[in-house]
Protein backbone atom coordinates (compact mmCIF):
# COMPACT_ATOMS: atom_id res chain seq x y z
CA UNK A 1 0.00 0.00 0.00
CA UNK A 2 2.80 2.41 0.92
CA UNK A 3 4.59 1.70 -2.34
CA UNK A 4 1.43 2.42 -4.34
CA UNK A 5 0.87 5.69 -2.50
CA UNK A 6 4.43 6.78 -3.26
CA UNK A 7 4.09 5.80 -6.90
CA UNK A 8 0.83 7.63 -7.48
CA UNK A 9 1.24 10.57 -5.09
CA UNK A 10 0.54 13.19 -7.77
CA UNK A 11 -2.63 11.46 -8.96
CA UNK A 12 -3.91 10.96 -5.44
CA UNK A 13 -3.34 14.62 -4.57
CA UNK A 14 -5.46 15.57 -7.60
CA UNK A 15 -8.18 13.21 -6.39
CA UNK A 16 -7.82 14.74 -2.94
CA UNK A 17 -8.43 18.22 -4.35
CA UNK A 18 -11.42 17.03 -6.42
CA UNK A 19 -12.96 15.47 -3.32
CA UNK A 20 -12.31 18.74 -1.48
CA UNK A 21 -14.15 20.79 -4.10
CA UNK A 22 -17.03 18.42 -4.79
CA UNK A 23 -17.86 17.90 -1.15
CA UNK A 24 -18.67 21.57 -0.60
CA UNK A 25 -21.41 21.46 -3.19
CA UNK A 26 -23.31 19.54 -0.52
CA UNK A 27 -25.24 21.03 2.38
CA UNK A 28 -27.08 19.93 5.48
CA UNK A 29 -29.98 22.32 5.20
CA UNK A 30 -32.37 19.39 5.34
CA UNK A 31 -32.38 15.87 6.67
CA UNK A 32 -35.08 13.25 6.79
CA UNK A 33 -34.82 10.87 9.73
CA UNK A 34 -36.85 7.96 10.94
CA UNK A 35 -39.05 8.77 13.96
CA UNK A 36 -38.68 7.28 17.38
CA UNK A 37 -35.70 6.06 19.36
CA UNK A 38 -35.26 2.66 17.70
CA UNK A 39 -32.15 1.57 15.84
CA UNK A 40 -31.56 3.74 12.77
CA UNK A 41 -28.07 2.52 11.87
CA UNK A 42 -25.81 -0.36 12.91
CA UNK A 43 -22.02 -0.04 12.89
CA UNK A 44 -19.97 -3.12 13.75
CA UNK A 45 -23.20 -4.63 15.05
CA UNK A 46 -23.93 -1.78 17.48
CA UNK A 47 -27.17 0.14 16.99
CA UNK A 48 -27.65 3.91 17.08
CA UNK A 49 -30.93 5.83 17.14
CA UNK A 50 -32.04 8.49 14.69
CA UNK A 51 -31.60 11.09 17.44
CA UNK A 52 -27.91 10.20 17.76
CA UNK A 53 -27.47 10.28 13.98
CA UNK A 54 -29.21 13.66 13.79
CA UNK A 55 -27.13 15.23 16.60
CA UNK A 56 -23.69 13.88 15.71
CA UNK A 57 -24.37 13.52 11.97
CA UNK A 58 -26.52 16.27 10.43
CA UNK A 59 -26.14 18.81 13.24
CA UNK A 60 -22.49 17.95 13.75
CA UNK A 61 -21.79 18.36 10.04
CA UNK A 62 -23.64 21.68 10.03
CA UNK A 63 -21.56 22.85 13.00
CA UNK A 64 -18.30 21.74 11.40
CA UNK A 65 -19.10 23.49 8.12
CA UNK A 66 -20.03 26.70 9.95
CA UNK A 67 -16.68 26.74 11.75
CA UNK A 68 -14.63 25.58 8.74
CA UNK A 69 -16.04 28.28 6.47
CA UNK A 70 -14.36 30.87 8.67
CA UNK A 71 -10.98 29.71 7.41
CA UNK A 72 -9.98 26.66 9.47
CA UNK A 73 -8.27 24.26 7.05
CA UNK A 74 -7.91 21.62 9.77
CA UNK A 75 -11.70 21.37 9.92
CA UNK A 76 -11.88 21.11 6.11
CA UNK A 77 -9.52 18.14 6.33
CA UNK A 78 -11.73 16.62 9.02
CA UNK A 79 -14.80 17.04 6.80
CA UNK A 80 -13.05 15.45 3.83
CA UNK A 81 -11.72 12.55 5.84
CA UNK A 82 -15.17 11.63 7.13
CA UNK A 83 -17.48 12.56 4.25
CA UNK A 84 -15.58 12.22 0.98
CA UNK A 85 -17.62 10.77 -1.87
CA UNK A 86 -21.04 11.63 -0.44
CA UNK A 87 -23.58 12.28 -3.21
CA UNK A 88 -26.37 13.97 -1.25
CA UNK A 89 -26.87 15.93 1.94
CA UNK A 90 -28.46 12.97 3.75
CA UNK A 91 -25.64 10.67 2.67
CA UNK A 92 -23.05 13.24 3.81
CA UNK A 93 -24.69 13.52 7.24
CA UNK A 94 -24.95 9.75 7.68
CA UNK A 95 -21.40 9.20 6.47
CA UNK A 96 -20.17 11.92 8.83
CA UNK A 97 -21.87 10.16 11.74
CA UNK A 98 -20.42 6.77 10.79
CA UNK A 99 -16.97 8.35 10.51
CA UNK A 100 -17.20 9.84 14.00
CA UNK A 101 -18.21 6.53 15.47
CA UNK A 102 -15.31 4.78 13.72
CA UNK A 103 -12.94 7.46 15.04
CA UNK A 104 -14.17 6.95 18.60
CA UNK A 105 -13.85 3.20 18.29
CA UNK A 106 -10.26 3.58 17.02
CA UNK A 107 -9.53 6.04 19.83
CA UNK A 108 -10.45 3.35 22.38
CA UNK A 109 -8.31 0.74 20.65
CA UNK A 110 -5.28 3.01 20.31
CA UNK A 111 -5.72 4.70 23.68
CA UNK A 112 -6.24 8.20 22.27
CA UNK A 113 -8.06 10.30 24.86
CA UNK A 114 -7.72 14.10 24.42
CA UNK A 115 -7.58 15.81 27.82
CA UNK A 116 -9.93 18.67 28.72
CA UNK A 117 -7.13 21.26 28.54
CA UNK A 118 -6.02 19.91 25.16
CA UNK A 119 -9.59 20.28 23.87
CA UNK A 120 -9.86 23.80 25.30
CA UNK A 121 -6.50 24.76 23.78
CA UNK A 122 -7.61 23.50 20.36
CA UNK A 123 -10.89 25.44 20.55
CA UNK A 124 -8.98 28.60 21.49
CA UNK A 125 -6.85 28.16 18.37
CA UNK A 126 -9.81 27.85 15.94
CA UNK A 127 -9.92 30.62 13.34
CA UNK A 128 -13.56 31.22 14.20
CA UNK A 129 -12.57 32.32 17.70
CA UNK A 130 -9.34 34.25 17.10
CA UNK A 131 -8.65 37.87 16.23
CA UNK A 132 -6.48 39.24 13.44
CA UNK A 133 -3.36 38.63 15.54
CA UNK A 134 -4.28 34.97 16.05
CA UNK A 135 -5.10 35.42 19.74
CA UNK A 136 -8.21 33.86 21.29
CA UNK A 137 -11.16 36.28 21.30
CA UNK A 138 -13.49 35.50 24.18
CA UNK A 139 -16.19 37.82 22.85
CA UNK A 140 -16.32 36.07 19.46
CA UNK A 141 -16.50 32.73 21.23
CA UNK A 142 -19.31 33.84 23.55
CA UNK A 143 -21.27 35.30 20.63
CA UNK A 144 -21.03 32.03 18.71
CA UNK A 145 -22.04 29.96 21.74
CA UNK A 146 -24.92 32.27 22.71
CA UNK A 147 -26.36 32.95 19.25
CA UNK A 148 -25.22 30.59 16.50
CA UNK A 149 -25.37 27.37 18.51
CA UNK A 150 -28.88 28.09 19.69
CA UNK A 151 -30.08 28.40 16.12
CA UNK A 152 -28.60 24.99 15.40
CA UNK A 153 -30.21 23.48 18.49
CA UNK A 154 -26.80 22.64 19.91
CA UNK A 155 -24.80 23.41 23.05
CA UNK A 156 -21.23 24.22 24.01
CA UNK A 157 -20.77 20.53 24.79
CA UNK A 158 -21.27 19.73 21.10
CA UNK A 159 -18.37 22.05 20.23
CA UNK A 160 -16.13 20.27 22.72
CA UNK A 161 -17.22 16.86 21.39
CA UNK A 162 -16.35 17.99 17.88
CA UNK A 163 -12.97 19.33 18.99
CA UNK A 164 -12.22 16.01 20.69
CA UNK A 165 -13.05 14.06 17.51
CA UNK A 166 -10.88 16.39 15.42
CA UNK A 167 -7.93 15.84 17.77
CA UNK A 168 -8.48 12.08 17.56
CA UNK A 169 -8.47 12.24 13.75
CA UNK A 170 -5.23 14.27 13.75
CA UNK A 171 -3.47 11.68 15.92
CA UNK A 172 -4.84 8.79 13.86
CA UNK A 173 -3.77 10.64 10.72
CA UNK A 174 -0.18 10.61 12.00
CA UNK A 175 -0.36 6.99 13.14
CA UNK A 176 -1.78 5.66 9.87
CA UNK A 177 0.64 7.69 7.73
CA UNK A 178 3.79 6.89 9.67
CA UNK A 179 6.69 6.14 7.33
CA UNK A 180 5.27 7.79 4.19
CA UNK A 181 8.34 9.72 3.01
CA UNK A 182 8.53 12.33 0.25
CA UNK A 183 11.13 12.47 -2.56
CA UNK A 184 13.36 15.47 -1.91
CA UNK A 185 14.59 15.56 -5.52
CA UNK A 186 11.05 15.76 -6.91
CA UNK A 187 10.13 18.49 -4.41
CA UNK A 188 13.26 20.45 -5.37
CA UNK A 189 12.46 20.26 -9.09
CA UNK A 190 8.83 21.23 -8.50
CA UNK A 191 9.89 24.29 -6.50
CA UNK A 192 12.35 25.25 -9.25
CA UNK A 193 9.52 25.17 -11.81
CA UNK A 194 7.35 27.28 -9.54
CA UNK A 195 10.17 29.81 -9.02
CA UNK A 196 10.52 30.64 -12.71
CA UNK A 197 10.14 34.00 -14.40
CA UNK A 198 8.82 33.53 -17.94
CA UNK A 199 8.52 35.87 -20.93
CA UNK A 200 5.65 34.87 -23.22
CA UNK A 201 3.85 35.94 -26.38
CA UNK A 202 0.18 35.24 -26.99
CA UNK A 203 -1.98 35.22 -30.11
CA UNK A 204 -5.74 35.04 -29.62
CA UNK A 205 -8.35 33.59 -31.99
CA UNK A 206 -11.98 34.31 -31.10
CA UNK A 207 -15.09 32.24 -31.82
CA UNK A 208 -17.40 35.12 -32.82
CA UNK A 209 -16.17 35.60 -36.43
CA UNK A 210 -16.62 31.90 -37.16
CA UNK A 211 -20.13 31.88 -35.72
CA UNK A 212 -21.06 34.88 -37.86
CA UNK A 213 -20.06 33.01 -41.03
CA UNK A 214 -22.33 30.01 -40.39
CA UNK A 215 -25.86 30.23 -41.80
CA UNK A 216 -27.38 26.73 -41.66
CA UNK A 217 -30.28 25.81 -43.94
CA UNK A 218 -33.54 24.53 -42.54
CA UNK A 219 -32.67 21.01 -43.70
CA UNK A 220 -29.31 21.16 -41.91
CA UNK A 221 -30.93 22.28 -38.67
CA UNK A 222 -33.62 19.58 -38.87
CA UNK A 223 -31.11 16.85 -39.72
CA UNK A 224 -28.95 17.95 -36.79
CA UNK A 225 -31.97 17.96 -34.46
CA UNK A 226 -33.02 14.49 -35.59
CA UNK A 227 -29.65 12.98 -34.59
CA UNK A 228 -29.78 14.36 -31.02
CA UNK A 229 -33.44 15.23 -30.51
CA UNK A 230 -33.57 13.43 -27.15
CA UNK A 231 -31.21 16.06 -25.72
CA UNK A 232 -33.81 18.81 -26.25
CA UNK A 233 -36.39 18.43 -23.50
CA UNK A 234 -38.89 20.55 -21.64
CA UNK A 235 -38.40 21.37 -17.97
CA UNK A 236 -40.39 19.23 -15.53
CA UNK A 237 -43.20 21.07 -13.74
CA UNK A 238 -44.36 20.56 -10.18
CA UNK A 239 -47.08 21.81 -7.91
CA UNK A 240 -46.66 22.02 -4.11
CA UNK A 241 -48.60 22.78 -0.97
CA UNK A 242 -46.27 24.18 1.68
CA UNK A 243 -45.85 25.96 4.99
CA UNK A 244 -43.08 28.27 6.16
CA UNK A 245 -42.62 28.23 9.94
CA UNK A 246 -41.05 31.30 11.55
CA UNK A 247 -40.06 31.54 15.24
CA UNK A 248 -41.76 34.19 17.36
CA UNK A 249 -38.51 35.80 18.47
CA UNK A 250 -38.37 38.73 20.92
CA UNK A 251 -37.16 41.90 19.24
CA UNK A 252 -33.74 43.27 20.06
CA UNK A 253 -34.21 46.58 21.86
CA UNK A 254 -32.59 49.65 20.38
CA UNK A 255 -29.55 50.94 22.22
CA UNK A 256 -30.53 53.62 24.71
CA UNK A 257 -28.86 57.01 24.53
CA UNK A 258 -26.41 57.61 27.34
CA UNK A 259 -27.91 60.09 29.83
CA UNK A 260 -26.01 63.32 30.28
CA UNK A 261 -23.37 63.17 32.96
CA UNK A 262 -24.58 64.69 36.24
CA UNK A 263 -22.48 67.08 38.29
CA UNK A 264 -21.98 64.38 40.91
CA UNK A 265 -20.78 61.89 38.29
CA UNK A 266 -18.44 64.47 36.79
CA UNK A 267 -16.94 65.17 40.21
CA UNK A 268 -16.48 61.49 41.06
CA UNK A 269 -13.01 59.95 41.19
CA UNK A 270 -11.62 57.96 38.27
CA UNK A 271 -12.08 54.78 40.29
CA UNK A 272 -15.74 55.57 40.93
CA UNK A 273 -16.32 56.39 37.26
CA UNK A 274 -14.68 53.14 36.20
CA UNK A 275 -16.81 51.17 38.67
CA UNK A 276 -19.99 52.88 37.43
CA UNK A 277 -19.10 52.17 33.81
CA UNK A 278 -18.33 48.54 34.65
CA UNK A 279 -21.75 48.18 36.31
CA UNK A 280 -23.44 49.64 33.19
CA UNK A 281 -21.51 47.30 30.90
CA UNK A 282 -22.38 44.30 33.03
CA UNK A 283 -26.06 45.27 33.00
CA UNK A 284 -26.01 45.58 29.20
CA UNK A 285 -24.26 42.23 28.86
CA UNK A 286 -26.78 40.65 31.21
CA UNK A 287 -29.69 41.97 29.13
CA UNK A 288 -28.04 40.85 25.90
CA UNK A 289 -27.43 37.36 27.31
CA UNK A 290 -31.03 37.12 28.54
CA UNK A 291 -32.32 38.20 25.11
CA UNK A 292 -30.05 35.70 23.34
CA UNK A 293 -31.23 32.92 25.64
CA UNK A 294 -34.89 33.81 25.06
CA UNK A 295 -34.35 33.86 21.29
CA UNK A 296 -32.56 30.51 21.50
CA UNK A 297 -35.48 28.99 23.43
CA UNK A 298 -38.00 30.30 20.90
CA UNK A 299 -35.95 28.86 18.06
CA UNK A 300 -35.77 25.48 19.80
CA UNK A 301 -39.52 25.59 20.42
CA UNK A 302 -40.12 26.09 16.70
CA UNK A 303 -37.58 23.41 15.77
CA UNK A 304 -39.47 20.99 18.02
CA UNK A 305 -42.83 21.94 16.49
CA UNK A 306 -41.49 21.38 12.98
CA UNK A 307 -39.92 18.09 14.00
CA UNK A 308 -43.23 16.96 15.52
CA UNK A 309 -45.08 18.12 12.40
CA UNK A 310 -42.90 15.99 10.13
CA UNK A 311 -43.09 13.11 12.64
CA UNK A 312 -46.91 13.20 12.61
CA UNK A 313 -47.00 13.37 8.82
CA UNK A 314 -44.81 10.30 8.59
CA UNK A 315 -46.99 8.41 11.06
CA UNK A 316 -50.05 9.40 9.01
CA UNK A 317 -48.37 8.42 5.73
CA UNK A 318 -48.38 12.01 4.49
CA UNK A 319 -52.08 12.73 5.10
CA UNK A 320 -53.50 15.57 7.19
CA UNK A 321 -50.97 18.20 6.03
CA UNK A 322 -53.39 21.12 6.14
CA UNK A 323 -54.99 20.11 9.46
CA UNK A 324 -51.67 19.63 11.24
CA UNK A 325 -50.36 22.93 9.89
CA UNK A 326 -53.40 24.87 11.07
CA UNK A 327 -53.01 23.46 14.59
CA UNK A 328 -49.70 25.28 14.75
CA UNK A 329 -51.14 28.44 13.22
CA UNK A 330 -49.08 28.12 10.03
CA UNK A 331 -50.40 29.50 6.74
CA UNK A 332 -50.86 26.82 4.06
CA UNK A 333 -49.99 27.89 0.51
CA UNK A 334 -50.63 25.96 -2.71
CA UNK A 335 -48.72 26.87 -5.88
CA UNK A 336 -49.55 26.49 -9.54
CA UNK A 337 -47.42 24.17 -11.67
CA UNK A 338 -43.94 25.71 -12.10
CA UNK A 339 -40.45 24.86 -13.34
CA UNK A 340 -37.44 24.85 -11.06
CA UNK A 341 -35.94 27.74 -13.03
CA UNK A 342 -38.98 29.99 -12.40
CA UNK A 343 -40.30 29.37 -8.86
CA UNK A 344 -43.06 31.46 -7.28
CA UNK A 345 -41.82 34.27 -4.99
CA UNK A 346 -42.63 32.34 -1.81
CA UNK A 347 -40.22 29.56 -2.77
CA UNK A 348 -37.56 31.79 -4.32
CA UNK A 349 -35.84 32.07 -0.95
CA UNK A 350 -32.26 31.25 0.02
CA UNK A 351 -31.35 28.12 1.96
CA UNK A 352 -29.96 28.47 5.45
CA UNK A 353 -26.76 26.68 6.58
CA UNK A 354 -26.02 25.64 3.01
CA UNK A 355 -22.41 25.58 1.82
CA UNK A 356 -23.43 25.48 -1.84
CA UNK A 357 -26.08 28.19 -1.63
CA UNK A 358 -29.23 27.69 -3.66
CA UNK A 359 -32.93 28.30 -3.24
CA UNK A 360 -35.78 26.44 -1.54
CA UNK A 361 -37.36 25.42 -4.86
CA UNK A 362 -34.18 23.56 -5.83
CA UNK A 363 -34.48 21.41 -2.71
CA UNK A 364 -38.14 20.67 -3.43
CA UNK A 365 -37.29 19.45 -6.93
CA UNK A 366 -34.91 16.92 -5.34
CA UNK A 367 -37.86 15.17 -3.65
CA UNK A 368 -38.42 11.74 -5.23
CA UNK A 369 -42.03 10.57 -4.97
CA UNK A 370 -42.62 6.81 -4.90
CA UNK A 371 -46.04 5.39 -5.73
CA UNK A 372 -45.59 2.74 -3.04
CA UNK A 373 -44.80 5.33 -0.34
CA UNK A 374 -47.41 8.09 0.20
CA UNK A 375 -45.11 9.82 2.68
CA UNK A 376 -42.43 10.29 -0.01
CA UNK A 377 -44.41 13.22 -1.42
CA UNK A 378 -43.57 15.14 1.77
CA UNK A 379 -40.29 17.07 1.70
CA UNK A 380 -37.89 17.01 4.62
CA UNK A 381 -37.85 20.09 6.84
CA UNK A 382 -35.72 22.53 4.84
CA UNK A 383 -33.82 25.30 6.65
CA UNK A 384 -34.41 28.61 4.86
CA UNK A 385 -33.88 32.32 5.46
CA UNK A 386 -32.29 33.25 8.76
CA UNK A 387 -34.29 31.03 11.10
CA UNK A 388 -37.27 29.56 9.19
CA UNK A 389 -38.32 26.07 8.15
CA UNK A 390 -40.08 24.97 4.98
CA UNK A 391 -42.08 21.74 4.67
CA UNK A 392 -43.93 20.96 1.45
CA UNK A 393 -46.11 18.30 -0.14
CA UNK A 394 -45.83 17.57 -3.84
CA UNK A 395 -49.34 17.61 -5.29
CA UNK A 396 -48.71 17.17 -9.00
CA UNK A 397 -45.90 16.60 -11.47
CA UNK A 398 -45.63 17.05 -15.23
CA UNK A 399 -42.48 15.17 -16.23
CA UNK A 400 -39.96 16.38 -18.75
CA UNK A 401 -40.58 15.31 -22.37
CA UNK A 402 -38.70 15.61 -25.67
CA UNK A 403 -39.41 18.87 -27.44
CA UNK A 404 -41.00 18.92 -30.87
CA UNK A 405 -38.89 20.27 -33.71
CA UNK A 406 -40.81 23.55 -33.61
CA UNK A 407 -40.11 23.92 -29.87
CA UNK A 408 -36.43 22.97 -30.20
CA UNK A 409 -35.58 24.68 -33.50
CA UNK A 410 -33.98 27.87 -32.15
CA UNK A 411 -32.01 25.95 -29.54
CA UNK A 412 -30.88 23.35 -32.11
CA UNK A 413 -29.84 26.08 -34.54
CA UNK A 414 -27.75 27.88 -31.92
CA UNK A 415 -26.09 24.63 -30.82
CA UNK A 416 -25.37 23.63 -34.43
CA UNK A 417 -23.72 26.98 -35.11
CA UNK A 418 -21.67 26.81 -31.88
CA UNK A 419 -20.36 23.32 -32.68
CA UNK A 420 -19.50 24.08 -36.29
CA UNK A 421 -17.84 27.38 -35.31
CA UNK A 422 -15.78 25.65 -32.62
CA UNK A 423 -14.57 23.09 -35.15
CA UNK A 424 -13.63 25.83 -37.61
CA UNK A 425 -11.86 27.85 -34.93
CA UNK A 426 -9.83 24.82 -33.83
CA UNK A 427 -8.80 24.03 -37.41
CA UNK A 428 -7.82 27.67 -38.01
CA UNK A 429 -5.77 27.72 -34.78
CA UNK A 430 -3.88 24.56 -35.75
CA UNK A 431 -3.11 25.95 -39.20
CA UNK A 432 -2.02 29.29 -37.69
CA UNK A 433 0.27 27.59 -35.15
CA UNK A 434 1.98 25.65 -37.97
CA UNK A 435 2.56 28.86 -39.96
CA UNK A 436 3.87 30.68 -36.87
CA UNK A 437 6.36 27.89 -36.14
CA UNK A 438 7.70 28.11 -39.69
CA UNK A 439 7.95 31.90 -39.55
CA UNK A 440 9.73 31.82 -36.16
CA UNK A 441 12.22 29.29 -37.56
CA UNK A 442 12.86 31.72 -40.41
CA UNK A 443 13.78 34.43 -37.89
CA UNK A 444 10.60 36.49 -37.75
CA UNK A 445 9.25 37.99 -34.55
CA UNK A 446 6.19 36.41 -32.97
CA UNK A 447 4.01 39.43 -33.74
CA UNK A 448 4.99 39.41 -37.42
CA UNK A 449 4.62 35.62 -37.62
CA UNK A 450 1.13 35.84 -36.15
CA UNK A 451 0.19 38.64 -38.53
CA UNK A 452 1.34 36.59 -41.50
CA UNK A 453 -0.86 33.76 -40.19
CA UNK A 454 -3.88 36.09 -40.21
CA UNK A 455 -3.92 36.99 -36.50
CA UNK A 456 -3.82 40.68 -35.68
CA UNK A 457 -4.34 40.41 -31.92
CA UNK A 458 -1.12 39.54 -30.04
CA UNK A 459 -0.01 40.20 -26.48
CA UNK A 460 3.40 39.99 -24.76
CA UNK A 461 4.22 39.56 -21.07
CA UNK A 462 7.55 39.63 -19.26
CA UNK A 463 8.65 37.83 -16.12
CA UNK A 464 5.35 36.21 -15.20
CA UNK A 465 5.57 34.05 -12.08
CA UNK A 466 3.48 31.40 -10.37
CA UNK A 467 1.56 34.18 -8.60
CA UNK A 468 0.56 35.84 -11.89
CA UNK A 469 -3.15 36.65 -12.17
CA UNK A 470 -4.13 36.52 -15.86
CA UNK A 471 -6.06 39.37 -17.42
CA UNK A 472 -9.25 37.56 -18.43
CA UNK A 473 -9.69 39.68 -21.59
CA UNK A 474 -6.23 39.01 -23.02
CA UNK A 475 -4.86 35.89 -21.33
CA UNK A 476 -5.96 32.30 -20.66
CA UNK A 477 -6.50 30.91 -17.20
CA UNK A 478 -3.51 28.90 -15.97
CA UNK A 479 -1.08 30.82 -18.18
CA UNK A 480 1.97 30.22 -15.98
CA UNK A 481 1.30 26.46 -15.71
CA UNK A 482 0.88 26.19 -19.48
CA UNK A 483 4.24 27.90 -20.07
CA UNK A 484 6.25 26.41 -17.21
CA UNK A 485 7.49 23.29 -19.06
CA UNK A 486 7.95 24.72 -22.57
CA UNK A 487 11.43 25.25 -23.98
CA UNK A 488 12.29 28.88 -24.85
CA UNK A 489 11.58 29.62 -28.50
CA UNK A 490 8.85 26.96 -28.71
CA UNK A 491 5.06 26.96 -28.84
CA UNK A 492 2.92 25.26 -26.24
CA UNK A 493 -0.11 23.19 -27.16
CA UNK A 494 -2.93 25.50 -28.19
CA UNK A 495 -4.96 26.57 -25.17
CA UNK A 496 -8.62 25.97 -26.04
CA UNK A 497 -11.38 27.77 -24.15
CA UNK A 498 -15.11 27.77 -24.87
CA UNK A 499 -15.10 30.94 -26.98
CA UNK A 500 -11.43 31.43 -27.94
CA UNK A 501 -8.07 29.75 -28.51
CA UNK A 502 -4.63 31.02 -27.50
CA UNK A 503 -1.36 30.27 -29.28
CA UNK A 504 1.36 30.51 -26.61
CA UNK A 505 5.03 31.19 -27.40
CA UNK A 506 7.65 31.00 -24.65
CA UNK A 507 10.40 33.55 -25.35
CA UNK A 508 12.48 33.12 -22.20
CA UNK A 509 12.55 31.19 -18.92
CA UNK A 510 14.82 31.57 -15.92
CA UNK A 511 14.77 30.18 -12.41
CA UNK A 512 15.02 32.71 -9.61
CA UNK A 513 17.16 31.36 -6.79
CA UNK A 514 15.80 31.78 -3.28
CA UNK A 515 18.07 32.77 -0.43
CA UNK A 516 16.21 30.42 1.92
CA UNK A 517 15.85 27.62 -0.64
CA UNK A 518 16.83 24.87 1.81
CA UNK A 519 14.27 25.97 4.37
CA UNK A 520 11.62 26.23 1.65
CA UNK A 521 12.38 22.71 0.42
CA UNK A 522 12.18 21.40 3.99
CA UNK A 523 8.80 23.10 4.41
CA UNK A 524 7.47 21.62 1.15
CA UNK A 525 8.74 18.19 2.18
CA UNK A 526 6.78 18.48 5.40
CA UNK A 527 3.68 19.55 3.47
CA UNK A 528 4.04 16.60 1.10
CA UNK A 529 4.41 14.18 4.01
CA UNK A 530 1.29 15.71 5.56
CA UNK A 531 -0.62 15.23 2.28
CA UNK A 532 0.54 11.61 2.06
CA UNK A 533 -0.60 11.01 5.64
CA UNK A 534 -4.01 12.50 4.87
CA UNK A 535 -4.41 10.36 1.76
CA UNK A 536 -3.44 7.26 3.76
CA UNK A 537 -5.90 8.24 6.50
CA UNK A 538 -8.74 8.61 3.99
CA UNK A 539 -7.88 5.20 2.52
CA UNK A 540 -7.85 3.71 6.03
CA UNK A 541 -11.19 5.35 6.84
CA UNK A 542 -12.76 3.96 3.65
CA UNK A 543 -11.45 0.45 4.39
CA UNK A 544 -12.57 0.64 8.03
CA UNK A 545 -16.05 1.84 7.01
CA UNK A 546 -16.41 -1.05 4.58
CA UNK A 547 -15.28 -3.53 7.23
CA UNK A 548 -17.79 -2.10 9.74
CA UNK A 549 -20.69 -3.44 7.63
CA UNK A 550 -22.87 -0.38 8.12
CA UNK A 551 -26.60 -1.18 7.98
CA UNK A 552 -29.70 1.06 8.09
CA UNK A 553 -32.58 -1.04 9.50
CA UNK A 554 -34.46 2.15 10.45
CA UNK A 555 -34.32 3.76 7.02
CA UNK A 556 -37.63 3.99 5.20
Amino acid sequence: MIENIRKYTGLMIVVFVIVFISFFFLDTSSMRSSPGSGTYVKIDGRGYSDKEVSRLGASGLNLTQSLAQLGDFGLYQFLMGLSSGARSENEAAEQFFVGRMILRDAAEKFGIHPADEEISSYIRSMRAFTNQDGAFDQTKYNTFIDKSLGRMGMTEGDVRDLASDVLISKKLNTLVGTGLAADRDIVTKTLALNNQQIDVNLAQIKLDPYEAKIEPTEDEIKTYWETIQDSFTTEPLRKFTYIIATPNLPEETAAEDEPKETLAEAAASDEAKAAAQKAKDEERAKKAAALAEERRKKQIELDTLVDDFVFDLENQQGSGFEELAKKNGWEVVTTELFAQSSPPPGLDIALRASSRGGKAAEELFRVKVLKSDPYSKISPAIAIGENQWLVARQDEEVPSRPKTYEEARDEARAQYIAEKAAEAMKTAAEEAATKIKEALAAGKSFADAAKDAGIEETHSLEKITSSHQPNAEKEPAGLFQAASNIDPGSLAENIIESDRIFILHVAKREVVKEENATARIDSELNNTVSQNETIAFMAWMAARTEAAKVEYPGRK
